[in-house]
Formats: C-alpha cells, structure tokens, sequence
C-alpha cells in the first residue's frame, strides 16, 4: 500500500465535531427530564394515570435501543455526518409532534419515533471524537462530552418548570416539548457545518481503490462485531454498559419517591438536591476523563468502580439507620447520594473506551450495540426491579440493592476490556 499523508484536523474542524456530539448529548438527557417533569400535567389532561404517560418512558428505551443498533451500522456504512444529522431530525420533528399528541396512543408513537434518533446520538458522535481527537486528549474530550447529558438534564427539569409555571399545567407540557423540539433545530442547522471524519474517508478510500487487506470486509457490521477479533469486546461492553445504567437507574428512577414520599421532604427541597448532586455529577465524570489520560482507562475504571461501592454502602448504612430529615445540610443520606452521584462518573470513559476497542469500520456499529443494548436491559430492568426489593426493608435499601447489583457488574466488565490508552486511530 502507497504511504498515505497522515490524516490531521484543524482547530476550527474539531470543534465543530466537538459541538455537534456535544450538543446532541445534551438534548439527551433533555429529553428524559423534560418528559419525567411533565408526567403530571399530561396525565391530569389526557385523565389517565402517571404511569400510563411514564410508559412513553419505557418505549424511548426500547427504540433507542432500535434506533443505536441500526443508526451506529448506518453510520459505518454512508459515513459518520449524515446520520448524525439525520438522528437530529428525527429528534427534532418527533418531538415537537409529541407536543400536539391529541391522545396518549398517538403520543406513544411520537416518543417512540424520538427514541430512535436518541439512540442513534451515542455512538455516533463519539466515533467522530475519537476519530478527529488524538490519543493525548481523547479522554479529557469525552468526559466532558458525557457530562453534557447531565446539564441536558438540568436544562430539561428548568425548561419543563418554566413553561407549566408561565402557561399553567394544561398547556405547559405541550410548549415544553415545542421548545425541546425547536431548540434541537438549532442543533440541525449546526450540522450542516459538521465536517466527516477523516479517518471514515481514508478507509472508503481504500476501499474504493482495492486497498483493503483480503476478506477485511467480507461481512456486515453488525455481524462483524461479533466476529472472533470482537465478540469478547462487544460482549463485555455490553455488559459494563447493562451495569451501569442498572445502577444509575435504580436512583435515578427513585429518588424523587424516596426523598418525597419516605421522607415528606418538599418537592422544592429534593429538586434542590438533585440539582446539587447532579452538578457534583458533572464533576465526576469530568475528572474520569482526565484520568483516564493520565493512568490510563483500565485503572481509571478500577478507581472509579472502587468509589461505587464505597459510596454505595455508605448509602445503604444511612437507609438503614432512617435519619431524620431537618434540613439537607444536615441529612446524611443526602451526602451518600452525592457520592453516589460523583462515581456515576464511570460513565465518563465509556465513549472514548467502547471506540477504541473495535476497527473504523465497525466502530459506530460496535459503540452503540453495547451502550443502547446496555441502556435498554439496564435502564429497563432497574424500573421493575427496585421496587420488589422494598420488601427487604424500605425503599432506600432496594436502591442500595440496584445499584450494588449493577456496580459489581460493571466492575467485572472491567476484566473482559483491555487497556487503550495511547491508542491511534487508523483507517484499518
């Protein structure tokens, strides 16, 4: 094969690559806030339960799961660019649909649809990270592109607050989804200056031209991954991902309920709460990053999967001990649940590390089989889980519960992961 120049990237292209994926990341965990806020308001309007309205929820996860899957093959095969587009518009549009639903059934569909452009985000846009930033400052770069979906989250639970607050609850679940929707057309716009991975482009060169070794894409991607070369990566990034969205939903889905309704604490008081520990969140999975450049993303996982379970027992010794609430200074539980939140920072990683295991060919496809299928049995599981564990005590303890289960089973994906610090990414 003829020496190729070495690919490079401007400043001004790897930003862009760096807002796009950011960007989307965020109306991610937009999405699942901003929907979380206004499970009330619509169930009151519609005159059906909350839980009849939180299964639009569950369909999110199960077409993310669709929608990673197929986007994150689609993505390997007509290039990084487009399909990061593409996923936008679906989010865009279905979303600003959800907002004219005239009945729960046709609200399902619209949330399913905007499930299938979430799940396509993931991968995607970290393939374009990995792909544009170099081996020295990957890491950093996707820590803090994770964090995004936690000031998504924030962003999501003020939006929700401010329109059901200005334009009362009947018509302030629909301008939250208009504004969501309308925002992320922003996002659409932004897109079109996106530039393709360059490394994507010197492989379908080569590809192109012949220059592939022998047989080196004989097969899908989606049947690739689970190739001999990938299938030990694949499974065991599955399974890092099934642990920890089991863990971080078996407090995320809860903790609401648990402050609110175990401990009589006021809603404006728990929201404060959860808005400082989820800052103290983004600390966490800022300085993941970092580490994971400067010890490597193997040692990083350890330390961070040791931090789990410290702050996990630590919580689960406050929910047995019951404190009473007084104020959230002086709540104990509230600063176990800060730990907890900060060593949701594993999660930091997880892109940049998930990337760098499988080729470019297949890495779009690989990155998102794992995260979304993780997200889908994890997030999906936890929900159900948890609360048939109440019988073990109280509420508190059946998170404990949760999130020990996940912890381990991340922590053990640790095992099965290799250590990718230093990695160049190659067209082959």
């Amino acid at each position: 094969m003829v020496q190729e120049p070495p690919i490079t990237y401007t400043n001004t292209e790897k930003l862009a690559i760096y807002i796009a994926a950011l960007l989307g990341f965020m109306f991610d965990g937009y999405d699942l806030l901003l929907t979380s806020f206004v499970l009330g308001p619509m169930a009151s309007y519609f005159h059906v339960t909350i839980a009849t309205v939180a299964f639009a929820l569950t369909l999110v996860l199960v077409s993310s799961v669709i929608g990673g899957i197929f986007f994150g093959w689609l993505a390997d095969k007509i290039g990084r660019r487009p399909v990061l587009f593409i996923t936008i518009v679906v989010y865009a549009v279905t979303t600003i649909a959800a907002g004219f639903s005239t009945s729960i059934p046709e609200f399902y569909i619209y949330r399913f649809l905007t499930g299938l452009g979430v799940g396509g985000e993931w991968g995607i846009g970290y393939s374009l990270l990995n792909e544009a930033y170099s081996e020295k400052t990957r890491g950093k770069a996707g820590g803090w592109l994770a964090s995004m979906y936690v000031w998504g989250s924030l962003l999501g639970a003020v939006t929700a607050g401010y329109t059901i607050s200005t334009f009362g609850p009947a018509l302030g679940w629909r301008y939250a989804y208009y504004i969501a929707g309308g925002s992320a057309l922003v996002l659409v716009v932004l897109r079109l200056f996106t530039p393709e991975s360059k490394v994507w482009l010197r492989y379908m060169q080569y590809k192109r031209e012949g220059k592939l070794p022998p047989g080196y894409e004989a097969r899908s991607s989606i049947v690739d991954i689970f190739s001999r070369k990938f299938i030990r990566y694949t499974l065991f990034c599955t399974l890092m991902a099934v642990g920890y969205l089991f863990f971080t939903y078996s407090y995320l889905s809860f903790i609401p309920t648990y402050f609110g309704a175990f401990y009589k604490i006021p809603v404006s008081t728990y929201t404060q709460m959860i808005v400082i520990a989820e800052l103290v969140g983004i600390v966490g999975y800022t300085i993941n990053g970092f580490l994971s450049d400067y010890i490597g993303r193997r040692k990083t996982a350890f330390v961070y999967g040791i931090l789990s379970f410290l702050a996990i027992i630590w919580f689960l010794v406050e929910a047995e001990a019951k404190p009473t609430f007084t104020t959230i200074w002086s709540f104990p539980i509230f600063y176990a649940y800060m730990a907890v939140y900060f060593a949701a920072g594993f999660i930091g990683q997880f892109g940049v590390w998930f990337g760098e295991h499988f080729a470019t060919r297949l890495r779009a496809t690989g990155s998102n089989f794992a995260f979304m299928v993780g997200r889908g049995l994890g997030g999906g599981l936890a929900p159900i889980l948890v609360p048939i564990w109440v019988s073990f005590g109280n509420l508190g303890i059946a998170i404990s519960i949760g999130m020990l289960i996940g912890a381990v089973l991340q922590f053990i994906a640790i095992f099965g992961l290799k250590e990718t610090k230093g990695t160049q990414i190659t067209p082959i």
